[in-house]
């Protein structure tokens, strides 16, 4: 930040615990969260708001993605995380880490914005420019993956089989809707 300027710490951490979310790597979240406050620093001549800081490193990624036409995965860090108080004693942190890693970015994204940083659907959806309806799903199917794979079930797609889905569409709806 130019001239002493205030930097607002909370933000800035936040930022990186999502940039850490998307990339999965330190590095890469470092440099996107640096990246994008600069960006965001030229632009606003401020502080930038939590959301605005969200976006930007949201695009960030994804130019990255694009550029890079693939997906780098580093060693899940226990102490950035401390997933013990969020796991089952039966999993874990390198359990939960490779779990995670094998949702799809959006699946991963939409889970860490709704509970990591508490976000409403509404809220997820204007963020990511993502139909309200898609956020809900993605959660949903997340949080249903990572249960089978804790449970030591095996998946091979979003559902095994046709009795899963039926079961699913039946009474599997989330309720927050």
């Amino acid at each position: 930040m130019r001239s002493g300027k205030p930097i607002d710490i909370d933000i800035l951490n936040a930022g990186y615990r999502y940039a850490l979310s998307l990339t999965t790597n330190r590095q890469d979240a470092e440099d996107i969260v640096h990246d994008a406050w600069i960006r965001l620093d030229n632009r606003y001549k401020k502080a930038p708001e939590k959301t605005l800081l969200y976006t930007t490193i949201r695009n960030l990624y994804i130019d990255s993605y694009r550029r890079a036409m693939k997906i780098r995965f580093s060693e899940f860090e226990e102490s950035l995380h401390a997933p013990e108080a969020v796991m089952p004693a039966n999993v874990s942190a390198e359990e939960l880490d490779r779990f995670l890693q094998r949702l799809r970015d959006v699946e991963r994204e939409a889970l860490y914005l709704s509970v990591v940083e508490g976000y409403t659907a509404d809220e997820i959806s204007k963020m990511t420019d993502t139909a309200r309806g898609t956020i809900l799903s993605l959660i949903h199917r997340s949080k249903i993956k990572l249960k089978k794979w804790m449970a030591g079930e095996n998946i091979h797609g979003v559902h095994d089989t046709k009795a899963e889905v039926v079961e699913l569409m039946a009474g599997g709806r989330d309720n927050g809707r």
